[in-house]
């Protein structure tokens, strides 16, 4: 390999890893990433804006995004988060939060649903109800997604 392919190629390799950092720009950009996107590299997120699908969970001292809902086996029909979650800081807007799906069987109303979060996403330090979460999003955006809960159990 001669001087120029070489230098060439640490040129290339430069771009390419300046390039999978952060999307800059909340308003009009953002990357689309999963649950294993987030949880595998987390620092590669980390003050990033993202946009991530999952089940938004509101209850007693918990504001997540979930990977799913499932039934707890506590209370005939009560649903809880399950799988790899987020807080959610600050929550959602009034008029997604007032569509979501609630329930009252093992104490406080509880809100549910699947959800679009765009929003910053932060890693690396405690967070939501006594520091519970290793990751969490601050949403910009939240779109409700259509979803019907699974049939009871």
């Amino acid at each position: 390999m001669n001087r120029h392919t070489a230098l060439a190629c640490v040129l290339l390799l430069s771009i390419i890893v300046l390039t999978i950092g952060c999307i800059e720009e909340p308003a009009t950009k953002t990357q689309e990433v999963t649950f294993d996107q987030l949880f595998t590299n987390p620092d590669q997120y980390d003050g990033c804006y993202v946009t991530i699908e999952g089940f938004y969970f509101n209850g007693f001292e918990i504001i997540v995004l979930s990977e799913k809902l499932e039934y707890s086996g506590y209370a005939e029909g009560h649903l809880v988060p399950k799988g790899r979650m987020l807080w959610v800081e600050g929550g959602i807007s009034k008029e997604v939060y007032d569509k979501l799906y609630q329930q009252q069987m093992m104490g406080p109303l509880e809100y549910y649903g699947k959800v679009r979060i765009n929003g910053t996403f932060e890693y690396g330090a405690k967070y939501g109800h006594l520091g519970a979460y290793s990751s969490q999003i601050v949403p910009i955006e939240v779109e409700l997604l259509s979803w019907y809960p699974p049939e009871k159990q």
